[in-house]
Parts: C-alpha cells; sequence; structure tokens
C-alpha cells in the first residue's frame, strides 16, 4: 500500500522567488494604474468645477451688462480710487477708449431698470416722454407708464434706497444722440456723477426723478449751484434706473483677485462703489485674468479662474463672451 502512494516535491526556492517577482511586478503595475486613475479624477474634477463656476460667472456678467445704459460704461484704475490712491483724468476712461495694457481693471456702469420695466405685460414705465405737449424744466408727462408699481418694485429692489420719493429717487437718462445737456456736455461718467472724487457738482446729463401721479416725473434737482434754472433737453426716449454696479478684482495673498460685483449705489445722489453701504457679491475666487474691451457697441471680455489640486499645483480655465446689445 506504501508504493502506491506518490510522494509530493515542494516548491523550491527559485519558484518562491519567481513568483514573488511576478506579484511585485503586478502589484506595482496595479497601483501605478490606480494613482493614475486617481489623478485623473483629481484634475477633471477640477476642472470640472472651476469651468462650471467660471462659465456661471460669466453668464451672470452678460446679463448684467445686456442691460447697461448706452453711454455710461466706464473702466477705472481701480488703484488710483483706493485710499492713499491719486486720482487723475487719465484714471477712467470710456470703456471704448481703454488701451492694451493691465490697468484698467474697473467696469462700472448703470443698468436700467429691467425689472419694473417687465413686471407686468405692459411696461411699467414706457420710456417714452410726451416731450413735445407736456415738457418743462419741471418735468414731463410718460404715457403708459404706471408709477406706482415702479415705486413698489424700486423700493424692495434697492432695500428702501429708491422709491421714487424726493430724497430718494430714481435716474433717468435721455437716449437721443442729440442730447447734450446746457449745449455742452455729454452723456459721460462725469456728468452722471459716477467720477464724484472729480467733480462734485458735476451732475448734469442724468437726472434725478420723483414720481408726479402714476405717469408723470418731476426733476428733483431743479437749480445749480448757483440757484440758477438749469434748462434741461427732453427728448423722445428714456432709459430709467435706480442702481449702478462695478466689476472690481481685488488682490489677495495669494498673487491672484476676487472678482467683486459692486451694486445698489446711486452716483447720481453722490454714491460711489467704494461706499461702505454698497451691496458687495464674490462672483468668483482665484481669478487670473480679467480683461474687457468695447467695440462699436460690443463688449467682449475675457475671465480665466483657477482651483488648487494640491500643494503648488492648479488648474485654470478661461471663458471669453461678447455682449451685444
Amino acid at each position: 500500500m506504501k508504493n502506491n502512494l506518490k510522494i509530493k516535491k515542494a516548491f523550491s526556492l527559485i519558484e518562491v522567488i519567481f513568483v514573488l517577482v511576478i506579484l511585485g511586478i503586478v502589484a506595482s503595475i496595479s497601483s501605478q494604474i490606480i494613482a493614475q486613475v486617481y489623478e485623473n479624477y483629481i484634475m477633471q474634477r477640477a476642472v470640472y468645477n472651476v469651468s462650471t463656476k467660471t462659465e456661471l460667472v460669466v453668464n451672470q456678467i452678460v446679463n448684467r451688462l445686456t442691460y447697461r445704459i448706452q453711454g455710461t460704461t466706464i473702466s477705472k484704475i481701480n488703484r488710483d480710487f483706493l485710499p492713499g490712491g491719486v486720482i487723475t483724468p487719465a484714471s477712467w476712461l470710456p470703456l471704448e477708449d481703454i488701451p492694451v495694457g493691465d490697468d484698467y481693471t474697473t467696469i462700472e456702469w448703470i443698468g436700467y431698470d429691467n425689472d419694473s420695466f417687465a413686471a407686468n405685460a405692459n411696461p411699467n414705465w414706457s420710456g417714452v416722454a410726451n416731450y413735445e405737449t407736456n415738457a418743462s424744466k419741471n418735468g414731463f408727462n410718460s404715457p403708459g407708464s404706471n408709477l406706482n408699481n415702479v415705486a413698489t418694485i424700486m423700493n424692495n429692489l434697492s432695500n428702501t434706497k429708491v422709491d421714487l420719493t424726493h430724497t430718494k429717487p430714481a435716474a433717468l437718462i435721455f437716449l437721443d444722440n442729440n442730447n447734450f445737456y446746457n449745449g455742452t456736455k455729454e452723456y459721460s461718467p462725469l456728468c452722471m456723477g459716477m467720477i464724484p472724487e472729480l467733480a462734485t457738482s458735476s451732475k448734469d446729463c442724468i437726472f434725478p426723478v420723483e414720481q408726479n401721479g402714476i405717469t408723470g416725473f418731476n426733476f428733483t434737482r431743479a437749480n445749480d449751484t448757483n440757484n440758477t434754472i438749469r434748462p434741461k433737453i427732453i427728448t423722445e426716449r428714456y432709459k430709467l434706473a435706480w442702481s449702478a454696479y462695478a466689476l472690481v478684482p481685488e488682490p489677495q495673498p495669494n498673487g491672484q483677485f476676487d472678482l467683486i460685483l459692486h451694486s445698489n449705489y446711486q452716483p447720481w445722489n453722490g454714491d460711489s462703489y467704494r461706499d461702505a453701504s454698497t451691496t458687495k457679491s464674490t462672483l468668483l475666487k482665484n481669478i487670473t485674468v480679467f480683461k474687457f474691451s468695447e467695440s462699436g457697441g460690443v463688449i467682449n471680455f475675457k475671465l480665466c479662474a483657477s482651483e488648487n489640486i494640491g500643494q503648488d499645483f492648479n488648474v485654470t480655465t478661461c471663458k471669453q463672451k461678447v455682449v451685444i446689445r
């Protein structure tokens, strides 16, 4: 019976070593594959996150700029308007005149009040002035308007800062190309009060207005500083506004920027986007590029943002859009 038993041999040392080497190679390859898959996942997630956030912010900027009032869009050298900065006539320019470079980093504009305009099937303010038969230095009639609704909506949107009363007026800008104030000044940030640091009393072509009945506007600033009646050239079309807006990149310790949207301030009342009462919203952090230009009424801007994926490694994505009115 013992002769029928077969003797089984164990693995030799060389065979064991060979198997261990193979297992080591397989484990090494597997770990590299797993690490590579994980790195790709981290990279793709970071790219997706920063791309999605940038796209959302770019679309929000487009929506805001779509409702800008013609002739109110300017760019500023932001550092000149910070405490300790030196403000000169070159500290701001109309957006279409800014040169190539990195100095003009802030964009500012007055947006017309589309919220109250489109709140009803019929616009709450018609945008049409009855300037031929019912207009004077004191005000005018705007047929088809419902200024009670406008006052309520503006009051809610501005957190009670604008309600179409004498002390909390809205702003009105006439749109016809031949509308000059007093025969000398065209629409510009100076005459709209958007540069109060340079011309505190130069508020000549944007008119603060209060409600006069359901369809009428009265100008709340009838006289200049010398108590002389200001002539007002009233044309057929106008836009109504309750706020100006500014996009300001604020430097951060990491060498990048946070893009801040300032709103709910009234330059026609002497407000500035730097005031403490201005509404500030951080649209996007870790901005690396924010550039813009204007040509023929079309604004082109580019926004780049980054996201850290560990240590000193960052993923950057850029979006470029045009705003056509």
